[in-house]
């Protein structure tokens, strides 16, 4: 069980960072992930990231001109997978992420990693814009830019 009183939640959008570093941001996102590895902070999230991480992994190895190749791919996947971030999957977690989708008008997904954090009462970094721009006034949600 993290220590959740130096617990982050996290998201896809910052999770899949530590593995696609040419994105925007991917310095903090690693700079969380060192503090992670370091025992510094606990990362937490909702259950889906558990496919959400390799989803987004899997499309960076697709197209004419992939970011990363089936093998480095599959390294990735694994790599997430081995942090064994502590997970969350309940039915309060449902109830709560589908009153915020009426409140903030954000999709179901994300709004799962915003009653989490809200649950938990502690910071949830994105590195989604569009989600960021419908919550970022909110006392829990931190910009991956403004993480450090």
């Amino acid at each position: 069980m993290a220590d959740l009183a130096r617990a982050v939640v996290v998201d896809a959008s910052v999770a899949a960072k530590w593995h696609l570093a040419d994105e925007e941001g991917a310095d903090r996102a690693l700079l969380l992930l060192d503090r992670f590895a370091f025992g510094q902070t606990a990362l937490v999230a909702p259950g889906q990231i558990r496919y959400e991480v390799p989803s987004a992994i899997t499309v960076a190895t697709l197209g004419r001109a992939p970011r990363l190749t089936t093998t480095q791919g599959k390294q990735a996947v694994e790599k997430f997978l081995a942090l064994r971030l502590q997970t969350f999957s309940d039915e309060d977690l449902i109830l709560a992420a589908y009153s915020l989708v009426h409140q903030h008008r954000c999709a179901f997904y994300d709004a799962l990693y915003l009653a989490l954090a809200q649950r938990l009462d502690i910071p949830f970094v994105t590195a989604d814009a569009k989600l960021y721009r419908a919550i970022g006034h909110l006392p829990h949600v931190l910009w991956i830019g403004d993480y450090s």
